[in-house]
């Protein structure tokens, strides 16, 4: 099978034999695989690659179908849940597998989606609802992150929020935040992540702009999407009225300044959003599942650009080119 790998040069394929397949996990044929930022940070700053090391194989953004298991399944399209928690240590056994002392993820420990196959625990496969096909399915795990995020944010109907970032992330989360507050703007770096949050009712801000509106704007909650080299926590914890609610999900390559001076006399609430977790209603990931169909027509508008498998280096090429307007690309593995 095709698998692509982390090379010193940048991101190529490989064909590898699947070796056999452990207990209690099932081995899914790849239909689509997102391309993810923190992907995009690793291509882009090797030397901080971490655990999204040479030889590893990125993508977590996936979903397939199974073709091989160890007791019979239905026959559907399964998004994949990519962080394997142990599910037996002090933090999975009350409910917190965001915290698993033990957790690995897919596309960094573990083989990623970015390949013909891949083999998951069974417990970590979600059937995507039937009506969504395979490119708009592999965005379950970007809004499974967004709903958890949105979780944390505790919206209310007449919240004013303001996200930092035009990406997938900051899209979804400005168009989750849409559904349940106020007023919603989001910051965008490009003309054609300004255009996307139009379409999708989002009020788009220059980044230029930002510090000035939100001086108007007052947002209770700003959501931090950027991460990487970006000094968007210092900006959100300006931007973020007193008594606000800071929420981060952006992975950041660097230690960024905090105005800690700001943050007790704002008495501001910052918090990290990782995982996906458990709610009340069970995993956050499930939950996200059923909330993507909805979101049917912003998808659309989201995934903007597709790429066969054989073509990994020019799908990375693209999402790195600002100048072909990409927000979400994804990999098919049908040719």
């Amino acid at each position: 099978m095709r698998q692509s790998y982390w090379a010193e040069d940048g991101i190529k394929l490989r064909d590898v034999e699947p070796g056999p397949l452990p207990e209690g996990w099932v081995r899914l044929k790849v239909l689509a695989c997102g391309i993810c930022g923190s992907d995009l940070h690793r291509l882009k700053s090797p030397e901080t690659a971490g655990r999204w090391g040479t030889g590893n194989t990125p993508g977590h953004e996936l979903v397939g179908t199974v073709v091989e298991s160890q007791r019979p399944l239905p026959d559907a399209l399964y998004a994949v849940e990519p962080w394997l928690a142990c599910g037996s240590c002090d933090y999975c056994l009350i409910g917190k597998s965001e915290q698993c002392r033990n957790g690995k993820l897919v596309g960094a420990q573990v083989a990623g989606g970015l390949a013909d196959f891949i083999d998951v625990p069974e417990r970590n496969i979600h059937p995507a609802d039937p009506s969504l096909t395979p490119r708009e399915a592999s965005l379950n795990e970007p809004f499974g992150i967004c709903t958890r995020t949105i979780h944390l944010a505790e919206l209310k109907m007449d919240s004013r929020v303001m996200v930092l970032g035009g990406g997938t992330l900051g899209q979804i989360c400005s168009i989750l935040s849409r559904d349940y507050a106020g007023k919603v703007a989001m910051t965008a770096r490009y003309p054609h992540q300004a255009d996307a949050a139009r379409k999708m009712g989002i009020e788009p801000v220059g980044e230029g702009d930002a510090d000035d509106f939100a001086k108007d704007f007052e947002p209770d909650v700003v959501i931090e999407s950027v991460g990487g080299h970006a000094s968007t926590i210092e900006q959100a914890i300006k931007a973020v009225r007193p008594g606000g609610r800071i929420v981060v999900q952006g992975l950041f390559s660097h230690q960024p300044p905090l105005d800690a001076r700001l943050l007790v006399t704002k008495e501001i609430r910052l918090m990290g959003s990782k995982f996906f977790g458990t709610s009340e209603h069970g995993p956050v990931f499930r939950a996200a599942s059923r909330l993507l169909p909805r979101y049917r027509d912003e998808i659309h508008t989201l995934q903007t650009h597709q790429f066969p498998l054989s073509e990994i280096q020019g799908a990375f090429a693209a999402a790195i080119d600002k100048k072909a307007h990409a927000i979400k690309i994804t990999v098919m593995t049908q040719e």
